[in-house]
């Protein structure tokens, strides 16, 4: 039998989720999934826990005299009374017998009867984890606004990550830890950076018990039994303390806490953590007392993002004295906006800040903070939006190379913010609007021609794909040029095919820095070395290809993340099995055996991994070129017609009617 892939298993357990839905709402499915989950997988997986007899698969599948219901709780129960470290308290709220019948129990349990968990039936070590993150990620779509309070999208989270960069041996620390996502991807982060995320120490808290306890579940399903991950208010009661009872500190702090909540300041222990003021109780503006928490908690060294909504930005009174003290302590490294309704249960957008400990921004940073404008930077959906990799990818570049790119980013100098009064709106700082079309040259719309100084600003774009001015227009006079003599739609229609040389010319140089790239990838096949080949391949696509002057260094990046994520498990099927294990996943999908040669198999998987990212390229070059067509329409639609030629079009309609009237013997004035 073939191993499990990710889809596969996901699907399967969607089918088990199918038995519940309509008989109760998505938190409480979600628990009896998540039991039984657990159930099958430790009994599948020796080693995982211990398994005492009545908890383990076969003795629930072959329960005799006692409901069904009672002998699924007793499993659960022995199983955590084994494994306390790990489990105490996690199903606390959790009772077969209470919340379904005994036909429904029936189904689900026969459903996972058959559905493999052990580590030999599945792809990766990792997809139980990863399914069940989808899953996680399903209910938080049906919980609505709930779906919010324990799900943070997993591109925001891997977005935040990347912006910290959690190393070996560090610790990393979420406050609001949710479903523990931002811990379980941490962790990841290291494993596909050629690390051990073993040796990274995690902790969290977490103040509703049954998210709690989705987090602890979540953790062990992905193979973390090490972390601490405690339930609590953080905010009113951090729990992760030192002997000497002062808080701990922690190198990385990643979370994403409620938004708009109000507080009560004489519950707050550790007011020390406060130590920039107090934001209204009431109102529901704790946001700043939450991002505070983060400051007290970082070691001096330590980074932070924090996820906040964009009213910490601007709100006045108390806040703008927070954000002085913030600023002017350079503990604010950047801040970037992430579009609207990319979270779940919200439409409102938000955005992330990149904070410091104690010892503050980087040198050569001191003084200024990083703006980012991403609120373009989204894939629209029908019921929520999302951040692609591509989009992550721009984001995490111009932060790493604190990057001032037109409508995108910008660094802005402490006195430039003290000038606003320490009003962090981004908008403030950055116009991500479309830019503005140059005003209309009135002699060019009386008299007709279109003004060179406009053409000039958009040659360079032209003339990448080798399309010189000669192509578009006569020359007129030494101000503007005339459209062809063949019309502006004829000469936009043949946009395509004078730019058709440049594209396969870059095209063939894509071939050949593949061809060259196909011998690096072929030595690191089955060697489980490959991922971490990533950055490498990724820096030389970009440098060799951003030559062309066809994309720029953030569109090469983006199109080369997209094709990785999407590729991400041929990739690693590549890395662990060789080319033969690629083909026989693909064969697998589609429900056939393969008998390829290795040999064989070697040329299909480089030629369609190679074709893959060829065919994105070609999608983007054939967007960049269709810009062309629009900017020279647009042209088209202000000076084609000058208000001469509308004379002269409604003087010679006028003389046609004169005639016409004469014809019919009129002759009264025309």
């Amino acid at each position: 039998m073939s191993p499990l892939a990710l889809g596969q298993l996901a699907q399967a357990l969607f089918g088990t989720a199918d038995v519940l839905r309509g008989k109760m709402d998505a938190s409480q499915y979600r628990d009896v999934v998540s039991g039984m989950l657990l159930l099958k997988r430790a009994s599948d997986q020796p080693g995982i826990l211990q398994v005492p007899e009545r908890a383990h698969w076969s003795h629930i599948v072959g329960y005799e005299g006692k409901a069904l219901g009672h002998v699924l709780n007793e499993a659960l129960w022995e199983l955590e009374r084994n494994n306390r470290e790990v489990l105490e308290g996690v199903f606390e709220a959790l009772d077969f017998d209470r919340r379904l019948g005994r036909a429904e129990l029936s189904a689900l349990v026969d459903q996972f009867d058959h559905i493999p968990l052990s580590d030999d039936d599945l792809e990766f070590g990792d997809v139980v984890g990863r399914a069940y993150d989808l899953i996680l990620s399903a209910f938080a779509d049906s919980a609505g606004k709930r779906g919010g309070e324990f799900f943070t999208p997993r591109s925001v989270v891997r977005l935040m990550i990347r912006l910290v960069r959690p190393q070996e041996g560090q610790s990393v620390y979420d406050p609001c830890a949710g479903s523990g996502g931002m811990l379980i991807q941490a962790r990841q982060y290291i494993d596909e950076h050629g690390g051990e995320g073993a040796d990274l120490a995690l902790f969290g808290q977490e103040v509703n018990s049954a998210t709690w306890s989705t987090a602890r579940l979540n953790l062990l399903l992905n193979g973390i039994t090490d972390s601490s991950v405690l339930c609590g208010d953080t905010l009113a009661d951090p729990l992760h303390s030192l002997e000497d009872g002062h808080l701990r500190r922690f190198d990385c702090v990643l979370t994403n806490p409620p938004f708009s909540m109000n507080y009560s300041e004489k519950e707050v222990r550790y007011p020390e953590r406060m130590k920039y003021g107090w934001t209204p109780e009431q109102g529901k503006k704790a946001d700043l007392m939450y991002v505070q928490h983060v400051l007290a908690t970082l070691r001096p060294d330590g980074i932070g993002a924090v996820v906040t909504p964009h009213g910490v930005l601007f709100r006045g009174g108390a806040e703008v004295e927070i954000r002085r003290g913030i600023v002017e302590d350079a503990r604010l490294e950047a801040v970037i906006g992430i579009g609207p309704n990319v979270f779940h249960g919200t439409a409102i957008p938000a955005c992330i800040l990149v904070l410091r400990g104690t010892n503050g921004t980087p040198a050569d940073q001191r003084g200024h903070v990083l703006f980012i404008n991403a609120e373009r930077e989204v894939v629209t959906g029908r019921s929520q939006n999302r951040l692609e990799p591509q989009n992550v990818e721009k984001i995490v570049g111009a932060f790493r190379e604190w990057a001032d790119i037109p409508g995108f980013s910008r660094v802005v100098s402490l006195d430039e913010i003290a000038a606003n009064d320490f009003n962090l709106n981004i908008r403030r700082y950055i116009d991500a609007g479309p830019p503005a079309e140059p005003p209309l040259d009135v002699r060019a719309a009386l008299s007709g021609g279109v003004p060179r100084s406009e053409v000039d600003a958009e040659a360079g774009k032209f003339r990448v794909f080798g399309i010189g001015l000669a192509n578009l227009f006569t020359a007129q006079d030494s101000d503007y040029l005339a459209f062809r003599s063949e019309g502006c739609e004829a000469t936009a229609a043949r946009i395509p095919d004078l730019a058709a040389v440049r594209e396969r010319d870059f095209i063939d140089h894509y071939r050949a820095w593949w061809k060259g790239m196909e011998s690096r990838i072929a030595d690191l096949a089955g060697t489980r070395k490959l991922l971490m080949l990533r950055p490498r391949l990724m820096a030389s696509f970009r440098e060799e290809l951003l030559t062309e002057g066809i994309l720029d260094r953030y569109q090469l990046a983006g199109v080369f993340a997209a094709w990785w994520s999407d590729r991400q498990d041929d990739l690693r099927s590549l890395d662990h099995r060789g080319f033969s294990g690629v083909i026989d996943r693909w064969a697998m999908a589609d429900g056939q055996r393969s008998y390829l040669p290795e040999t064989l198999a070697h040329i299909r998987v480089l030629e369609a991994l190679g074709d893959d990212l060829r065919t994105r390229l070609e999608r983007l070059v054939a967007a960049e070129r269709q810009g062309l067509v629009d900017i020279y329409r647009s042209w088209g639609d202000r000076y084609a017609i000058s208000l001469a030629d509308l004379e002269r079009q409604s003087e010679a309609a006028a003389a046609r009617l004169r005639a016409r009237l004469q014809e019919l013997g009129y002759t009264g004035p025309a």
